[in-house]
């Protein structure tokens, strides 16, 4: 009721963008999500990529699907594919019949589902009404939820939903050789300005960099949310406004997580110096689900 209060007495005065700016939205990139026509084989292969087993695996019969879920820090990595009639059966399964394997969408967790989803009308973003659902896992556990999907027709193709938490995560031991976390999700767009409309004003999520870099002839902006960055690289020949193009693994030890993976059968580039000072980078030869990968870590 206090925050209706000071909502309404801002809005009252004229002073909207000053309240935009005092409320946190979002807390985290809280899964995301990987379309797969082979649920089973996929789930080996990253499996062995991250040397965990999953942290759960079942399906959600209102959305359509089946899942298997990996859980990295704060991220969860969910493998998808479509089961039969949901919210998600006919976008997944044009999906995969259009584009092929790969990062199907991102969903952002909110500590207070209800407020936000007010406060994102107020901010004029485009929201679908919200769904009830949830994760029925193989052993009857059952995990339910609420969302909505951002509509906005410039990021519409990246599939963004905003949930409440959803508790994959179970605990992980660390690996000291293994893959960490998420450092970054790559997206390509047309218009950059629009996207930055969208991420920072209207959804709240910090902007750490706007630079546009003459070796690469482009435009590429970094958001950060829970750990994770959203980077945002202008591209023109692309299909549609935007798209989904990399994703960046960070591990903690990165040459003993660079050996075990090519034991291990990866097929990883040599190893260079990265855009950031005191990183180093590889790229995945043969990404999985043919997702551009890289595996990212600091200087030894």
């Amino acid at each position: 009721q206090a925050e209706d209060g000071i909502r309404d007495c801002l809005l009252s005065r004229g002073l909207g963008d000053v309240y935009k700016r005092q409320i946190k939205m979002l807390t985290r990139v809280q899964n995301i999500f990987l379309a797969t026509k082979n649920i089973e084989e996929t789930s080996r292969k990253f499996s062995t990529f991250f040397r965990a087993n999953p942290n759960f695996e079942g399906s959600s019969e209102n959305l359509g699907v089946h899942i298997t879920v990996f859980g990295l820090d704060k991220t969860n990595i969910c493998l998808i594919s479509p089961m039969n009639s949901g919210i998600w059966f006919k976008p997944l399964t044009n999906f995969l019949r259009e584009k092929g394997e790969g990062i199907f969408g991102l969903n952002f967790s909110s500590d207070d589902i209800d407020n936000d989803y007010k406060n994102f009308k107020i901010n004029d973003l485009k929201v679908s009404s919200r769904f009830n659902s949830a994760f029925q896992e193989n052993t009857n556990n059952k995990i339910d939820f609420n969302f909505f999907n951002i509509l906005n027709e410039s990021v519409s193709n990246l599939n963004i939903s905003i949930s409440n938490e959803i508790n994959f995560l179970s605990s992980r031991k660390s690996i000291t050789d293994g893959i960490s976390k998420v450092n970054q999700l790559v997206i390509q767009t047309k218009f950059p300005e629009i996207i930055k409309d969208i991420f920072e004003e209207k959804l709240n999520i910090r902007l750490a960099l706007d630079k546009t870099f003459k070796e690469w002839a482009g435009r590429m902006l970094f958001f950060r949310l829970g750990g994770v960055t959203l980077e945002v690289i202008e591209g023109r020949d692309l299909k549609h406004n935007c798209g989904y193009f990399g994703i960046g693994w960070h591990t903690d030890n990165y040459n003993n997580c660079y050996k075990r993976l090519i034991e291990d059968g990866f097929g990883f580039s040599e190893i260079r110096k990265g855009r950031k000072k005191g990183t180093l980078v590889s790229t995945l030869k043969e990404p999985m689900l043919n997702i551009p990968t890289i595996l990212i870590g600091l200087e030894e």
